[in-house]
C-alpha cells in the first residue's frame, strides 16, 4: 500500500509542476516574429521587410493586460493584411 502512495503521489507532483510550468510560460509568452512570419506565409502574404518588422513589433510590444500587440497588428493591416489575421499574427500564444 505504501508504494501505491508513493507512486500516486509522484504523480500528483508531476502533475502540479507541469501545470505551474504551463502558467509561467503562458503569462509573458507572446508571438515569436518567427511564428508571426510563419502564420502569414500560410495564408500567401509577402514577407518583406516591412512584415519582418510588424512582427519583430509583437515580440518587442508587450503590455501587461493585454493579449494582443496593437503596433504590430496597425502595421500589418497597413500593409493590407486582414485585421484578423493580423491579430492571430501578433497574438501572445
Amino acid at each position: 500500500m505504501r508504494g501505491i502512495m508513493r507512486k500516486a503521489a509522484t504523480a500528483v507532483g508531476i502533475v502540479v509542476a507541469a501545470g505551474a510550468l504551463q502558467f509561467t510560460a503562458t503569462t509573458q509568452a507572446q508571438a515569436t516574429p518567427a511564428q508571426c512570419l510563419d502564420y502569414l506565409k500560410t495564408y500567401g502574404y509577402n514577407i518583406g521587410p516591412n512584415v519582418r518588422n510588424a512582427c519583430q513589433s509583437a515580440a518587442n510590444d508587450w503590455m501587461e493586460n493585454t493579449t494582443s500587440s496593437p503596433i504590430c497588428e496597425m502595421k500589418l493591416t497597413a500593409l493590407g493584411v486582414s485585421a484578423e489575421r493580423a491579430n492571430f499574427a501578433c497574438e501572445y500564444h
